[in-house]
């Protein structure tokens, strides 16, 4: 049976802290500033996402890449650059997920560097899953990805205030609360710890 005639199907897994602890595996992907960090793996995880974008391009199967790219004025500058390595990693990706971005003062770049990726991705790659612009300034997203099961392994945390203790996301209203855009791509499929998400359940985020 030939590659192309293959349904692959990804999963989106979302879990809290002391569980996605047990993921912290394979290779990291730091988040250095002025550097685009993208690494190609077959099994990567980064951490920290919060005004920064992150996730990654899958060709399911056979070669996965991600990334964490810090939100500076180098970094914007590098972009069209940036976003031509990202497809060079993995040459005519079938998926990809993207996340991050943060509306915060200060952070001048974290959206309109989201919104670059988010155009190049989407008019490159059939199958996109995006988590954009945390809505809360403590928010943040640590993410992993494993070729061998095709399965992208998301924790979210966050404050309501400062002063507020810590939650992660762990219901589908916790999830919709912390992104101020969710699409789930077609033939992804949304879990948050080991209840799956159908597009019954909530048909506004799936494509």
């Amino acid at each position: 049976m030939e590659n192309h005639s293959i349904a692959f199907t990804s999963k989106i897994r979302f879990v809290d802290l002391p569980a996605f602890k047990m993921f912290k595996k394979g290779d990291y992907i730091d988040y250095i500033h002025n550097k685009p960090n993208i690494l190609k793996s077959k099994e990567f995880y980064s951490e920290g996402i919060r005004t920064c974008s992150g996730g990654g391009l899958v060709k399911p199967g056979i070669e996965a890449e991600g990334f964490h790219l810090w939100d500076d004025k180098t970094n914007y500058k590098k972009l069209p650059d940036i976003i031509c390595s990202l497809f060079r990693f993995v040459k005519n990706p079938e998926r990809g997920l993207l996340l991050g971005s943060k509306e915060l003062e200060g952070s001048t770049y974290s959206l309109p560097q989201f919104r670059q990726l988010k155009n190049a991705f989407l008019n490159r790659v059939k199958n996109v899953s995006l988590f954009q612009q945390h809505k809360y300034e403590n928010s943040q997203t640590h993410y992993h990805y494993s070729l061998e099961d095709d399965t992208w392994t998301l924790c979210t945390t966050y404050r309501l205030n400062d002063n507020a203790r810590l939650q992660t996301v762990r219901s589908l209203k916790g999830l919709l609360k912390c992104f101020d855009k969710i699409s789930i791509a077609k033939g992804d499929r949304l879990f948050i710890g080991k209840k799956e998400i159908l597009p019954s359940d909530c048909p506004e985020i799936f494509a």
